[in-house]
């Protein structure tokens, strides 16, 4: 019994340690290659699925330049937290813009899901509906966030955007014109519906 008991307070420890040490910072990519633009294009992997995405060149990967990283790891737990009960099945993405007027990106994989339980999650209606995706738009204390949500074969992908919230941006023009070039315009083939309209 004395056995099983500092078994079970050792692996609780652990875990405490785990979730304490645990950040977004760092994934392992597949270089990126530039198209004809100029443009980056990854190919992002999770489970056993892949998704072609373009960025500008100015986005970064594995690696940190906390002049440009706007949010703490507590800040994207509390966002993960907040809206969708089903923990993520893993990350697949976190990216920035080496300009602070711009964006911080993580890209998470929920298998098993549907878009109509994360809308149900969400308790709202979406801002945009992409056919195969959706939008939502929300402050999370002191960030604006833009979640996007991808149907994938076997659940869904999250591409949680965050602004710099010291950047003097009403409305947050420019984070949402940002968005809305990098999704909806350098990645337009990735949805069913088109949402130019976005600001």
């Amino acid at each position: 019994m004395r056995k099983k008991l500092i078994l079970f307070w050792t692996l609780l420890i652990v875990s405490f340690i785990m979730q304490s040490c645990k950040n977004y910072y760092y994934l392992q990519h597949t270089p990126a290659v530039n198209n004809e633009d100029g443009n980056s294009v990854h190919n992002l992997k999770f489970a056993n699925e892949s998704l072609q995405f373009i960025t500008f060149s100015d986005y970064r990967t594995n690696k940190v330049n906390e002049k440009y990283v706007f949010f703490k790891t507590k800040d994207v737990t509390h966002i993960l937290k907040a809206n969708i009960k089903k923990p993520y099945s893993e990350q697949f993405l976190f990216m920035y813009t080496n300009m602070s007027i711009y964006n911080n990106m993580l890209g998470f994989y929920y298998e098993g899901i549907s878009l109509d339980e994360v809308m149900k999650d969400y308790n709202k209606k979406p801002d945009i509906d992409l056919g195969n995706g959706i939008v939502y738009s929300y402050n999370s204390g002191k960030f604006n966030v833009v979640d996007i949500y991808r149907k994938s074969e076997h659940g869904v992908v999250r591409f949680i955007n965050i602004n710099n919230p010291d950047e003097k941006d009403p409305q947050n023009k420019k984070f949402h014109l940002e968005i809305k070039n990098l999704f909806f315009d350098l990645n337009k083939n990735l949805w069913d519906k088109n949402a130019s309209d976005f600001q």
